[in-house]
């Protein structure tokens, strides 16, 4: 199932984000950016600032921090006070949650959606599910998306907001109301930083046929949007790289908008460095020309970096040994000559292919335990065959080298040491993998214990643990084992679960070692009711059946999971979230949140074709009112004279 492969990858990563006091993790000493008190909205805080100790500006104290919940407790006025704390670069951001809170419910988003996709629109607003509404975090909300629709030429948009208190779930749904008005047009175009022959010509080249044709014109009065600046300045840069300046920079500076006139003017700045006269000699990349240039440009690092520096002209040299190594001439010698002066640089790479080989013979020594061909499997180096030389190269030959240690060590052989040879008899040239590998490290006993709820043969796959006593120890089977621990418990509604697996090496024999899973179960978590939220078209009882989520039931990662996708694929919705409410800390029973946005209604799309082929192509889709997706394809045909 697609979900058991989410649930296991989600279990083998340690969650990340704010992080509250029960799960015990040191900011001690660290310096704090911020201090909230974040509680319900109608509720002033301002009074009880004074009880807290730890501020901002001052190293990160866990005695303040706990006299502050003490103290704030102590008012009587809110049933729980939490303290939740997110590392940021400007310091961490403390927050103490005074209970009861809102947590963010549905987002929506009219006026924009007809332009933007819900799930951008999400991003920008920055108000993740599970997180605690913060009335003083909307104006950083609305002034991100201020700042998408300038971005995307909507300077005259708005942006009121309106949050309904959902208190009976304690939900914050909020609405941004947005007016984008007519999106703005380019203005007066300005190219500034080189000399004004050059300017005219850059600006030229902007409102050329061939911008025109690659949308990249920047003509008075064209729409203004950041794909047309951005492929504006792809333009630009090809045009200096022409001209061999491959160094360019050309940066777009803020617009001036004129709101008159809803245009705006831009101002492009142009370093176009210096000169580089970039030469190959003794070979070419091929024999057709345009393509030799493609490769040329796709080896050496200078053109797509921007600069150049003695790190890129050894990169490209390494990229060329190994692209002729690769086409046979194994003996391939790579010179540069380098020379940088004020207003130009000259870089020139003497090639000398030498003859071309084949791969002779691909063998391996000192493999006792494993075959060649389990070996041969997993590397690069491939033996000639016909019409093939075979494939050898510097970097396939360490990649091959990594990949037989790293399936050795998973066959548990820890200190395995591989050392290629290559010996050259023109024009073959025999690969010989020379293996050391060490003694094999064995499991000798294995075990779970803290699975008090769940039993053994339920914490693994159908098959069994990827480690089994008496079999040859891996690091990455443990790590498959402990992921399967943790979904079973993950789907069964413990999700503040922890596992951890460990190893210990025997004393008179370090290469037996006994693995134990150490499963700290802490609560179960149930669903104690299903909110439903963002649906305006669809029937709420289809979206129950979909998401399968109900009352009482354990809070499953897997159910969750498997929800979310199953409302996504109706085809009615653009998105969907199913999960609580709130984190998950010390609660047994938590709220499931569905949330859905629908997508548009109906949607029309259409092609045209020339002569006796189908001349028109047309599809509809269309949402009906008990929220199934039915789409419809019919086709005209004309003949063109």
């Amino acid at each position: 199932m697609h979900w058991l492969a989410t649930l296991l990858l989600i279990a083998g990563f340690p969650l990340l984000g704010a992080q509250t006091t029960s799960q015990q993790v040191s900011y001690q000493g660290q310096m704090v950016g911020s201090v909230e008190l974040v509680s319900d909205p109608r509720i002033n805080v301002d009074p009880y600032r004074g009880l807290v100790e730890q501020k901002a500006g001052e190293p990160y104290s866990n005695e303040k921090v706990q006299a502050s919940i003490a103290a704030l407790q102590k008012t009587e006025r809110f049933s729980k006070v939490e303290v939740s704390v997110k590392p940021d670069p400007a310091g961490l951001q403390v927050s103490f949650v005074l209970e009861p809170v809102f947590y963010i419910g549905v987002l929506q988003f009219p006026g924009a959606v007809k332009v933007f996709s819900y799930t951008r629109l999400l991003q920008v607003a920055n108000l993740p599910d599970e997180n605690v509404y913060e009335k003083a975090q909307i104006p950083k909300s609305e002034a991100a998306l201020l700042k998408l629709f300038e971005d995307n030429g909507y300077f005259r948009a708005k942006v009121q907001t309106d949050t309904q208190l959902d208190e009976h779930n304690q939900l914050a749904n909020i609405t941004f109301n947005v007016s984008l008005g007519k999106r703005a047009r380019i203005g007066q175009v300005q190219i500034q930083g080189s000399s004004p022959q050059e300017n005219a010509q850059l600006l030229h080249s902007v409102r050329s046929l061939r911008a025109v044709l690659t949308r990249s014109s920047l003509k008075t009065g064209r729409p203004y949007s950041p794909a047309r600046i951005k492929a504006a300045t792809g333009l630009l840069k090809r045009h200096l790289a022409n001209e061999h300046r491959l160094a360019s920079q050309v940066k777009v500076l803020p617009p001036q908008y004129h709101p008159e006139t809803n245009r705006a003017d831009l101002t492009i700045n142009v370093q176009p460095g210096p000169i580089v006269l970039l030469r190959m000699n003794g070979a070419r990349l091929s024999i057709i020309p345009f393509v030799s240039g493609r490769r040329q440009k796709k080896l050496i690092p200078i053109y797509e970096e921007g600069t150049i520096d003695r790190d890129l002209v050894n990169e490209g040299q390494r990229n060329l040994i190994n692209f002729f190594q690769e086409k046979g001439y194994f003996d391939v010698q790579v010179k540069t000559e380098f020379q940088r002066q004020p207003d130009k640089i000259s870089l020139t790479y003497e090639i000398e292919k030498g003859k071309k080989h084949k791969v002779e013979d691909v063998s391996f020594r000192g493999n006792r335990n494993l075959s060649d061909d389990k070996l041969r499997s997993h590397i690069e180096i491939a033996q000639h065959h016909f019409l093939s030389r075979g494939r050898f190269s510097q970097k396939l030959l360490q990649k091959s080298v990594n990949d037989i240690e790293a399936v050795y060590r998973d066959t548990g052989y820890e200190q395995v040491k591989v050392t290629p040879e290559v010996v050259d008899h023109e024009p073959e040239i025999d690969v010989t993998f020379q293996i050391n590998e060490g003694p094999q490290t064995v499991v000798d006993a294995l075990k779970v214990v803290g699975n008090e709820k769940i039993p053994l043969d339920q914490l693994h796959a159908p098959e069994g643990f990827s480690l089994r006593s008496g079999e040859p120890f891996s690091p990455r089977r443990m790590a498959d084992d402990r992921s399967h621990i943790l979904a079973a418990y993950l789907d069964r509604g413990y999700l503040n679960a922890e596992v951890n697996a460990s190893l210990n090496r025997h004393q008179d024999d370090p290469h037996q070692i006994n693995v134990t899973y150490t499963v700290k179960e802490n609560q179960q978590v149930r669903v104690s009711q299903v909110v439903y939220l963002g649906q305006k078209r669809t029937r709420k009882a289809l979206i129950a059946k979909t998401a399968a989520i109900g009352p009482e039931a354990p809070l499953s990662q897997g159910k969750l999971l498997v929800g979310e996708s199953e409302l996504y694929n109706l085809g009615i919705f653009d998105w969907s979230s199913v999960g609580p409410r709130r984190p998950i800390t010390t609660q047994t029973d938590e709220e499931a949140v569905v949330k859905v946005h629908e997508s548009k209604r109906n949607a029309i799309t259409y092609g045209f074709g020339l002569n006796c082929a189908p001349w028109r192509e047309h599809s509809l889709r269309h949402t009906g009112r008990a929220g199934t997706a039915d789409r419809r394809a019919w086709q005209s045909e004309n003949c063109s004279q």
